[in-house]
């Protein structure tokens, strides 16, 4: 499946600053009820990079056209929040982004990321692997980094009812390098991505962020900065090569 182009920007708030924005449209702020009845869940993530730390020193450098690959868990231990797995590449061109990505048992997502060959699949989901699996083997991407946090997802909307904004708050972002086999609602990650307090805000849409929402946050002092949870974890805690000026 491929999701659509769409703008994506990411600010670090305080909870207090997240509060107060939420706070700021009554009734137009709804529950993402895809992640479950009130919209909270837990993500796990296993990043894949190449040895050399390709993908972070794309990031680093801000290469305009660059490729992500990871898997992508969701779901709880108990059920309440179904566990689904998922082979994602995320491509950002330039100021755009779009995701595509494959469902797979958990099993098969991470043999996948390990080297080996994923079985038959529909004629979409086979252009996505094949594109996955080029990284895997051209650039030398393999597991690298296993992330988990906590997600509260909303929807802004206007008067109408119509969607407008899709905004996530991410908080308890913890990484590791070692035991790259992520599991459902993992709890082996310890070291924290942000500090205590702050939460990772994305705001995605399909166009411009509406008037009123851009100056509200303009009025609580709240402004985007480039941010990527596993380059983070890389500049704190992973080994990172030395940057190649070839």
């Amino acid at each position: 499946m491929e999701i659509a182009a769409r703008f994506e920007l990411k600010y670090i708030l305080s909870h207090a600053e997240r509060d107060a924005l939420l706070g700021s449209f009554p009734g137009r702020v709804l529950p993402d009820t895809l992640g479950g009845p009130t919209g909270h869940y837990p993500v796990v993530s296993l990043y894949c990079d190449s040895a050399d730390r390709k993908c972070y020193w794309e990031a680093w450098r801000g290469v305009p056209s660059r490729r992500k690959l990871r898997l992508r868990l969701y779901g709880t231990k108990d059920g309440a929040i179904p566990a689904a797995t998922f082979i994602e590449i995320k491509h950002r061109d330039g100021g755009a982004g779009a995701k595509r990505r494959v469902q797979l048992p958990l099993e098969q997502a991470i043999a996948f990321a390990n080297g080996e060959a994923a079985k038959e699949l529909a004629p979409e989901d086979a252009r996505i692997l094949a594109e996955a699996q080029r990284l895997i083997a051209d650039e030398g991407f393999r597991p690298a980094c296993v992330i988990r946090y906590d997600r509260q997802a909303y929807r802004l909307v206007d008067e109408a009812g119509h969607e407008q904004l899709r905004l996530t708050f991410d908080q308890g972002i913890r990484c590791r390098f070692e035991g790259l086999t992520p599991r459902t609602e993992d709890d082996g990650c310890a070291l924290p991505v942000l500090a205590a307090g702050q939460c990772l805000m994305e705001v995605k849409g399909a166009t411009a962020a509406p008037f009123d929402f851009a100056s509200t946050l303009s009025a609580l002092g709240i402004f985007p900065r480039p941010f990527s949870k596993y380059s983070e974890s890389v500049r704190l805690y992973g080994a990172t090569p030395a940057l190649s000026t070839s």
